[in-house]
């Protein structure tokens, strides 16, 4: 079997498809490779595919009215972005960027619409998704609106862990290349600010940040900070 079907099957929402409606969905799909920093689609661009991460890490940001950028998610593999307007006539609502380098399915938005509509079982899985995703968001969210900036990088740090840290050598490992600017831009803050946080957490030991990822140490010492702050 090609290597395309193969990326096919391995989608979430795809799961639970038969060989045949499997070959269908490939035939309408396009593998497409982007190199680590590479753009995808822009922010007000006209939207023209839905994309699947088979491999790598998605960043998408907005433009705030300030002009500053904001970091809406991350998404690794298994993914769907973007996660809104899939029956309407709207631009890209964000800009999709690749962390590393990434492999992606791509479909164009007519024939993804036509296939929700002839498959239902699809377009639950697609809504289960866009929840998933959407309380990911509002927690995040509520993280960053509260607390003082070291209060708000030990939050998005503990979400982080919980969306992709894995057990490893005595701690977490959160295998996703984060530079203090994404974490400024995440939380809204400088990144003079974020970089003092970080450089403290360091100095405690407390975790320790490479080109490759964020490997926390302590977890429990990190979430005691949240009730003595």
């Amino acid at each position: 079997m090609d290597h395309k079907f193969e990326v096919v099957k391995r989608v979430p929402v795809f799961s639970g498809l038969n060989e045949e409606e499997l070959k269908k969905v490939s035939g309408i799909a396009f593998l497409r490779h982007y190199r680590k920093h590479s753009t995808v689609f822009t922010e007000g661009q006209e939207r023209s595919a839905v994309y699947f991460i088979h491999s790598g890490i998605i960043k998408v940001t907005k433009v705030d009215n300030n002009g500053n950028e904001q970091v809406i998610c991350l998404l690794p593999k298994g993914e769907m972005f973007p996660h809104v307007g899939f029956f309407d006539d709207i631009p890209y609502p964000g800009t999709a960027q690749t962390v590393t380098d990434c492999e992606l399915l791509a479909i164009p938005l007519g024939s993804f619409n036509q296939l929700l509509s002839s498959n239902p079982q699809i377009a639950k899985s697609v809504m289960k998704m866009m929840d998933k995703r959407l309380l990911q968001m509002q927690r995040r969210l509520h993280g960053v609106i509260s607390g003082d900036i070291h209060r708000k990088m030990i939050v998005s740090l503990l979400q982080l862990v919980e969306e992709y840290g894995n057990e490893k050598d005595g701690g977490v490992y959160i295998s996703i290349p984060l530079t203090n600017q994404d974490f400024a831009n995440m939380l809204g803050m400088s990144r003079e600010s974020v970089n003092r946080v970080l450089n403290q957490l360091k100095k405690d030991q407390l975790l320790e940040i490479s080109r490759k990822g964020i490997f926390i140490y302590n977890l429990d010492a990190l979430k005691s900070l949240l009730s003595s702050s």
